[in-house]
């Protein structure tokens, strides 16, 4: 394997905070240092991925009706919580708490809990202390890996909380074609809005959860949500001449004699905001990470290093950590593009 190009890496972010903020756009247009309570008929349940939204019916002290639209989480983030397609259905009068938008004239809030008529109450992202919810799944106890397989997951996007929540990464080294695009950065053009899935290095530390499967040539790992599975090979042979470049690239691994897992990815196919959000990737693109299980088999520390000589001037190290979580089935369900572009509607 070869050294890194360039003299020194040139950035190293680094987040070692976990915190529950999964989504796949922005939460700017929601106020989260508030909440509002609203009693209401559901009219509708899209349960959709990226995230569900639901519809209620409310009235006034006048009896005026007015239609609100509450952006919930995902499918995968509702079932961990307790949620099932049928938890509230069309008909059912509830009542809600939710985070308004920002834009006072506008019916629409992000979930924070629903309560049925008897009583139970299921909350939208995160369960607070002391409080329990109905068909909670109990996943078992969580086992120490010694192979790097399990259930593994990094709570919060790194790159996303180190250079400011879904901003692009202004003070990288860029080339000027790579300052060009950073400076015309726009949130609504993220392709995940198109539902197009992200490649190598984002994948690496996106929010959900990553199942790696240790066999004998190769490390498999299947992400949730993306419904993408990636190969690491490990038998050492070179890149087929077959393979056809793409998002994820061709993974070969190798172990050092601490123990360490080092990937490294070629045969990268040019990506749109492939090396991170606001910025493309080309077929130049080199990513070298590195794995390293700590001692008590349930933490794993995680970097990468990406190497794009037509978007940056030198390397650029992101660094982070993975927690082993048990293991589950994963529920990935097809992205529906009007789904992932419904909040511009509000916009």
């Amino acid at each position: 394997m070869r050294g890194l190009t360039g003299s020194i890496v040139a950035v190293v972010v680094t987040l070692g905070v976990a915190t529950a903020a999964d989504a796949h756009h922005s939460r700017a247009p929601f106020d989260l240092d508030r909440r509002i309570e609203i009693d209401g008929t559901i009219t509708d349940v899209a349960w959709r991925s990226p995230h569900v939204y639901i519809e209620a019916t409310v009235r006034n002290d006048a009896g005026v009706a007015a239609t609100w639209t509450l952006e919930g989480h995902s499918i995968p983030g509702f079932l961990r919580l307790g949620w099932q397609r049928e938890t509230v259905q069309v008909g059912d009068h509830v009542a809600i708490v939710a985070h308004p938008s920002r834009t006072g004239n506008q019916n629409f809030a992000m979930l924070y809990s629903i309560t049925r008529d008897d009583g139970s109450t299921y909350y939208a992202y995160q369960i607070p202390e002391g409080k329990s919810v109905p068909g909670l799944p109990s996943r078992g106890p969580v086992a120490p890996s010694t192979d790097f397989s399990g259930t593994w997951r990094h709570m919060i996007p790194v790159l996303e909380a180190a250079i400011g929540s879904f901003r692009p990464p202004t003070d990288w080294p860029l080339t000027a074609k790579g300052r060009a695009q950073v400076d015309a950065w726009n949130l609504n053009d993220d392709p995940e809005l198109d539902c197009v899935p992200l490649g190598v290095p984002r994948l690496i530390l996106a929010t959900y959860s990553h199942a790696w499967r240790r066999e004998a040539a190769q490390i498999v790992i299947v992400k949730e949500r993306s419904r993408q599975t990636r190969d690491i090979h490990l038998d050492g042979a070179p890149r087929p001449a077959s393979f056809t470049p793409n998002e994820l690239g061709y993974s070969v691994g190798r172990f050092e004699v601490d123990g360490s897992l080092v990937v490294e990815t070629l045969g990268f196919a040019p990506t749109r905001w492939g090396n991170a959000r606001g910025l493309d990737s080309s077929a130049a693109k080199r990513v070298l990470e590195r794995y390293r299980l700590a001692d008590d088999g349930l933490r794993m520390s995680v970097s990468y290093t990406i190497e794009d000589p037509e978007f940056l001037t030198a390397p650029v190290t992101v660094q982070g950590e993975y927690q082993k979580g048990p293991d589950y089935e994963f529920v990935n369900e097809v992205c529906d593009r009007d789904t992932a572009r419904r909040h511009l509607q509000f916009q």
